[in-house]
């Protein structure tokens, strides 16, 4: 029985083993760190990417999304992986700790720190840390294998990943139990996993029998663990430095704002047609995929039985760039037009993605080739692009008809030389759509009621969100130009815009261009500041319940989810209920990334309505494409008749309007 709590380095190991595990450790950690060096040649090999470096905020997003689960740990799947990461950290560092201990402590200064107390807390930990490890391994393999998920491979490669990972683990346990059999030391119970395994094994076997195995369960273990560290970066395990590393290099910029294409009347080729063309960091989007599925699982195109599985989509961009095939077209073959064009650039995809890839921004790019080099459009789009260009609205509708809409209301016009505290910006839909045009004028109806001093510019034009989603750059940038020269005249402090497609192009889009910087700001904003000054009190006089559906371009594009909320929350007579997918988290209402232009669209906007009509018949929005969307679906679906769409601006000027009433009333009877 040995008296001193004192960890036993190399206990029972001959001097030929010690040295071959060297060697071998040694050849381990060479072959790892070469295939981390292929990886990061292989990003390389790609297009250059000039990133801002921001190392704080960098370090930051690391360590709450790679370490801390951040995203993950909504789901049962991220806490067990959030067991089985941290686990398998624990029981590496123990090792690492336990290497230092004895080639550091031992051989340079001759004595070892891992003793006494320092020691047994040691052993607690890193047997409670495989415990936790063993569990998760468990739980993925009942979640994966017999729950079966849809989204999750169930093959034989992920029931031998799991599998190596919990022999790697229970070796370690016997080689632990063995070395207890045999030295009975008294502090065995701080590792109550080993010395239980100890107990079983003395009933068993004798003490040198425990010994002799004790030797082979130890080469067993390291050799196991060794390989395992030397084949990381060519198997599954390489996510774990591939993921981390782009989460490190995530995109910083604001998540609604593409890239510009600079000089476009320059260039000679556009978008992206080869592999080659990719951004180094878009390669190590597609190499940081952890085939997890979560992407797929919130995809609303694939939702409503559209080609477009992004997990398929990124494991075949993933594919091509470790094995290319020249023979192919990128955009054809590849990834078919069919794949590109039925995304709605939600984001949702995005925001779920445990390792930040950016798949929108890649199929934005491979539309780009096929919008500006090729003129390939589905039905319907290119309809819209034309009008845009030439009449300044994807409708087609007369200019000169863009302010019919409030020809009763006597509209403020912006002027150059005057003041105003706010730019209304209206919009193409609310311009031109009848439904849309009653959120213009609820709108104007706050802003009078709340004496704020506004006005419209009567050249107002599409700001080009969508011409810029499906590709049409060239049209997104002279929608730009015009639209700044022309806000340029006017002296205003801030726009405000109702449709978030509209506040997200001029708020993150804009700036890219000269003169583009202007202070913007949505009207649910506008709104609840009004409201927390007391220049509007909105109030029902018939209680309405309601739920609310979040636009992808508020919630997930600039992080606009409890606005909405307020409102709602201190409006008298409004009782707001919940869907169970809201927030970040709602489904998209299918009209974005010119989908509302497209003909044969998938009929995402059903299958959205019917989430919500399951909380409430009557859903509040704060978009006009969620709003047409919407009532699309209802006129097309007899399940949905009876609901009522409203827009969040039209419920506050209905408050208005009932407290006008009920004020007037309470006069009347006085």
């Amino acid at each position: 029985m040995t008296d001193m709590p004192i960890r036993p380095a190399f206990w029972n190991v001959p001097l030929w083993a010690e040295i071959g595990v060297y060697i071998f450790g040694l050849s381990a950690l060479f072959i790892c760190l070469w295939g981390v060096y292929k990886s990061v040649k292989l990003w390389k090999a790609g297009q250059p990417d000039d990133l801002p470096v921001d190392h704080k905020r960098r370090w930051g997003g690391l360590w709450r999304d790679a370490f801390m689960h951040r995203r993950l740990l909504k789901t049962p799947s991220g806490v067990i992986h959030f067991c089985i990461f941290w686990g398998f950290v624990f029981l590496f560092f123990g090792t690492a700790t336990a290497t230092l201990d004895w080639d550091v402590g031992h051989y340079v200064f001759g004595e070892q720190f891992l003793k006494g107390w320092v020691y047994l807390a040691y052993k607690l930990i890193l047997d409670i840390a495989g415990v936790v490890a063993i569990l998760g391994i468990l739980a993925a393999t009942v979640r994966r294998f017999v729950i079966q998920k849809t989204t999750l491979e169930r093959s034989w490669r992920f029931a031998g990943i799991l599998f190596s990972l919990f022999v790697i683990i229970v070796t370690g346990y016997v080689v632990e139990g063995l070395r207890l059999a045999v030295q009975q030391p008294a502090w065995a119970s701080f590792s109550p996993v080993g010395n239980l395994f100890a107990q079983g094994l003395m009933q068993l076997f004798t003490q040198e029998q425990l010994q002799g195995a004790h030797l082979i369960a130890w080469l067993l273990h390291g050799g196991m663990a060794l390989i395992f560290v030397a084949l990381i970066p060519f198997t599954y395990f390489s996510h774990m430095y591939k993921a981390s590393t782009n989460i490190y290099w995530r995109k910083l910029a604001p998540k609604g704002e593409l890239k510009k294409i600079e000089n476009i009347e320059e260039q000679e080729t556009f978008g992206i047609s080869q592999f080659n063309q990719f951004t180094w960091k878009q390669r190590l989007d597609f190499d940081a995929c952890t085939e997890c599925g979560r992407c797929s699982e919130v995809c609303p195109a694939l939702k409503a039985g559209s080609v477009l599985d992004p997990k398929k989509v990124v494991l075949k961009l993933k594919n091509q760039l470790h094995h290319p095939d020249e023979e192919k077209s990128l955009v054809g073959d590849i990834i078919t037009k069919d794949e590109l064009w039925s995304c709605t650039t939600c984001g949702a995809c995005l925001q779920e993605c445990p390792a930040r890839l950016d798949l929108p921004s890649a199929i934005v790019d491979m539309r780009r080739h096929l919008a500006l080099e090729q003129g390939d459009f589905p039905a319907g789009l290119q309809v819209a692009l034309e009008n845009t260009q030439s009449v300044g609205n994807p409708w087609g509708m007369d200019p000169a008809d863009r302010l019919a809409w409030g020809k009763d209301l006597d509209l403020p016009i912006a002027k150059p030389g005057v003041k105003v505290d706010v730019l209304y910006w209206v919009g193409c839909s609310a311009s031109y759509d009848r439904r849309a045009q009653k959120i213009a004028r609820a709108m104007v109806k706050i802003l009078r009621a709340a004496n704020v001093n506004f006005a419209i510019m009567k050249e107002e034009r599409c700001h080009g969100d969508f011409a810029r989603r499906v590709g049409e750059e060239y049209t997104f940038q002279l929608a730009v130009q015009e639209n700044i020269e022309n806000l340029r005249q006017y002296s205003f402090k801030r726009i405000v815009a109702h449709c978030p497609h509209c506040f997200n192009t001029l708020k993150n889009e804009y700036p890219q261009f000269e003169g583009g910087q202007f202070e913007v700001m949505s009207h649910t904003h506008l709104i609840y500041e009004l409201m927390s000054a007391g220049r509007i009190r909105p109030k029902l006089n018939h209680p309405e319940k309601l739920v609310i559906h979040d636009p992808c371009y508020m919630a997930r594009y600039n992080n606009s989810v409890g606005t909405p909320r307020k409102i709602l929350d201190e409006i008298e007579g409004v009782s707001r209920v919940e869907n169970l997918r809201r927030g970040k988290q709602a489904m998209c209402c299918g009209a974005g990334g010119g989908q509302m232009w497209m003909e044969g669209q998938n009929r995402i906007n059903v299958i959205r309505l019917k989430q919500l009509r399951e909380s409430a018949p009557t859903v509040a929005v704060s978009c006009p494409h969620c709003l047409t969307m919407f009532e699309t679906a209802m006129s097309g679906d007899k399940v949905l008749e009876g609901m009522e769409i409203i827009e969040l601006a039209e419920i506050v000027a209905r408050g208005l309007d009932d407290n006008i009433a009920e004020n007037d009333k309470t006069k009347n009877e006085k």
